[in-house]
């Protein structure tokens, strides 16, 4: 007879044989090596298992052989990822971009670029510091409006709101236009005497990094003006570790366009007019391509709408049907737990005391006795024994779901793809279309989420590698969701963030402590920064091809401010991108899935105090706000 134990370890090495074939599988992808690596996997003993389970892989391998994701190849999973964001932000081609990653540097050239100005200067930036670099900023920005130029700064309130007066006064004196955007305290009372709408609320900002110069060379990114960004070439701190990228060519329209839409945002309905013209753009192509619109797209689409409906329906009626199954059975538990509970009450009477004596067997009345012990051990017997079941299989299954987190979270045996090799595919790619360079933005004003959209959807179709660089990481539901299924389905996943010495604020790295068990189940690798500099670098570069560089934090408030971004599909820059991670990489520490089970009571309380104190914060400063896909909650994702 076989013991739980025995069946434990049998069910433990199926499921670890499976995912070792399962991992090999997606990561050689029906290469030669398939054979060598079956043939050497470890817990294959019989000969009638390997020849099993060779045949499943080969099987398996001629269905996705030279294909990576969805089986489809490189160039066409990318074309279509291009298609899909396109409809996001302005494109163009014959730009030159660079990014910078030594913040001295970047000003350096900011600040050259102010000194050569014959015509313009615009400057818009979240936080501008009254301390050297900022009053050197302010100085040249001064002279360039003495020069003749049309001189224009624009900071935030919320990241300056002591006020910037000293700081600004010459510049508003030399006739320079200054901008003081949404002063909180003139926002305060209209947002919580108006209805708490969310339209109103003082917590929107403008989170947007944006220089541009004579209309011919612009920069964005993450670095605000202050000491702390510059780097200590220029006289700053060094403070920070950012990433800046400077663009010369037709995008610095398009980032002229994002400028101007801080200062005036276009109505809501503006949105709802730019998703008819992208579908009026898709009906179009369709029609040059020579399909018929009403025939080929709008029936196939109302039928999948059909459907999908009947999916939905009959989704209800499996849960009604469960719901009506555990209703029974919590009534059938019921009735046994009475019968138990009956039988206990007559086993614990004294039956001895109550039967005279001088009784023969005759006159006892045993037979009904009998027959009502025998019908109570019978029920009670059942009941135990579906309870022993019950607990047998949730204990299966609760191993099973924690050995799957285990060798989701362990690293690969086999990892064909070096860290330092290009995805194949994205050299060739690179040279059969054109580098373009797209910007991007999201304001809660038009109800314009077109930066979580983009990462959204490269997420979602990455074809081998995501490499994400963040102070912090609390994506909203739908991001998270997408990251989460790449990672399960063979994508190089990594997030590099701050620790708890270089995150700012620190409690961020907290809240973000609080989601890594996701991540890590997933089989996500999380990198935690730990050099001498502060995480602020907005970075993301995908399958060695595609990069963006962005003033976008991952967490729930950037969805609510006003961002931008600048996306570049080119193979030099996201090679470039690439090597900057990897630096990263090389001073920070992964997080491991067995190590941060066993982190301290105190970590996890301080970890879900401030979760939970973000997600009160996000209900009172955006009380009417609404929005599935924009939602922050984590619940029932697994």
């Amino acid at each position: 007879m076989s013991t739980p134990g025995g069946k434990f370890r049998v069910t433990f090495q199926r499921l670890n044989l499976e995912r070792i074939l399962h991992s090999s599988l997606r990561n050689n992808a029906g290469s030669a090596t398939g054979e060598a690596i079956i043939n050497t996997c470890v817990g294959i003993k019989s000969a009638g298992a390997s020849e099993r389970f060779k045949g499943v892989y080969l099987a398996l391998g001629d269905g996705v052989r030279g294909a990576y994701c969805n089986r489809l190849p490189f160039h066409v999973q990318w074309d279509r990822i291009q298609r899909n964001l396109n409809v996001l932000g302005r494109v163009s081609t014959g730009n030159t971009v660079v990014p910078y990653r030594d913040n001295g540097e970047a000003f350096r050239v900011m600040w050259k670029a102010v000194d050569e100005a014959k015509k313009s200067v615009f400057w818009q930036t979240y936080i501008c510091k009254d301390d050297r670099i900022g009053r050197v900023t302010v100085e040249k920005m001064e002279a360039a409006h003495r020069r003749g130029c049309t001189t224009e700064l624009l900071y935030d309130c919320g990241g300056n709101i002591t006020g910037r007066s000293r700081l600004i006064g010459n510049l508003k004196l030399s006739g320079a236009t200054v901008i003081e955007h949404r002063p909180i305290f003139d926002h305060i009372l209209p947002y919580l005497f108006g209805g708490m709408k969310w339209e109103r609320s003082p917590a929107i900002r403008n989170h947007r990094k944006i220089l541009i110069v004579d209309e011919k060379i612009g920069f964005c990114g993450g670095l605000n003006i202050g000491n702390e960004y510059c780097g200590k070439s220029q006289g700053g701190t060094g403070r920070f570790r950012d990433t800046h990228c400077s663009v010369v060519g037709p995008a610095v329209a398009h980032l002229r366009e994002v400028y101007e839409d801080t200062k005036a945002p276009k109505p809501w309905k503006w949105s709802w007019t730019r998703w008819r013209k992208i579908a009026s753009t898709a009906m179009d192509r369709h029609y040059k391509e020579g399909r018929n619109v009403a025939d080929d797209i709008l029936v196939p689409m109302t039928k999948s709408v059909q459907q999908r409906g009947k999916v939905y329906l009959q989704r209800q009626l499996v849960k009604a049907e469960e719901k009506k199954a555990r209703f029974m059975k919590r009534i059938r538990w019921k009735r046994q737990r009475e019968g138990l509970e009956s039988y206990m009450r007559w086993y614990s009477k004294d039956v001895t005391k109550s039967i005279p004596q001088n009784l023969t067997p005759v006159d006892c009345d045993d037979a009904p006795r009998q027959s009502r012990e025998s019908a109570e051990d019978k029920g009670a017997s059942t009941a135990m024994k579906q309870r022993m079941e019950q607990y047998r299989v949730r204990a299966i299954n609760k191993a099973k779901a924690a050995l799957e987190r285990r060798l989701h979270a362990k690293p690969l045996p086999i990892t064909p793809l070096k860290d330092t090799d290009p995805v194949p595919g994205a050299e060739a790619y690179d040279k059969l279309r054109p580098n373009s360079t797209q910007i991007i933005s999201c304001n809660p004003h038009t109800r314009d989420w077109s930066i979580p959209y983009a990462f959204w959807q490269v997420a979602q179709n990455a074809h081998r590698r995501l490499w994400v660089t963040t102070p912090y990481y609390l994506p909203h539901r739908k991001l998270l969701r997408s990251i989460l299924c790449a990672a399960r389905r063979g994508v190089d996943v990594r997030i590099l963030s701050g620790s708890s010495r270089t995150t700012d604020p620190w409690f961020m790295w907290y809240a973000s402590n609080y989601i890594t068990e996701h991540l890590l189940a997933a089989g996500v690798r999380v990198y935690e920064y730990k050099g001498n500099q502060v995480m602020h670098a907005k970075t993301v570069v995908v399958d060695s091809i595609w990069c963006s560089v962005g003033s976008y934090n991952w967490d729930m408030m950037s969805n609510k401010n006003m961002e931008v971004c600048l996306c570049h599909l080119s193979y030099a820059m996201a090679r470039e991108m690439e090597g900057h991670f990897l630096d990263d990489m090389q001073v920070s520490i992964e997080l491991k899935y067995d190590e941060y089970q066993r982190r301290s009571w105190w970590l996890r309380f301080t970890s879900w105090f401030f979760y939970v104190g973000l997600q009160i914060g996000e209900k009172l400063t955006f009380c009417t706000f609404r929005d599935a896909d924009l939602s922050s909650k984590i619940y029932g994702l697994d």
